[in-house]
């Protein structure tokens, strides 16, 4: 497919997610150890706030900006972050989760790793 293929697949949602912004998440097992190595101590009930999203496209999907105390800002992939189920966009967020959790499996298996 080409690589233009999965920025306009992302793109609906991009928009979405910027027209609801701040919204606020929780961080994956993944981005706490990350997070606490680059000495940004957060644990797995840190509530982050989202400021900003980018689309990527294939290469990491849907980028979000985030702080959790006004000074700390960094980047993660949307597929790092937890919503709650009364999140604006939940089943658009969740669906795209699952969708980018299975494309990574398929990139996975065609580099071989």
């Amino acid at each position: 497919m080409p690589v233009d293929y999965y920025k306009g697949l992302y793109e609906p949602l991009t928009k979405m997610l910027k027209a609801h912004l701040p919204l606020t998440a929780l961080p994956v097992r993944e981005l706490v150890q990350i997070c606490r190595e680059q000495g940004c101590p957060i644990t797995l009930n840190t509530v982050l706030h989202i400021e900003d999203v980018f689309n990527s496209g294939d290469i990491s999907g849907i980028l979000c900006t985030i702080e959790n105390d006004g000074l700390t800002r960094m980047r993660c992939a949307l597929s790092h972050l937890i919503f709650m189920p009364g999140s604006p966009l939940y089943p658009e967020i969740t669906g795209y989760q699952r969708k980018r959790a299975k494309r990574i499996m398929q990139l996975n298996i065609i580099s071989g790793r």
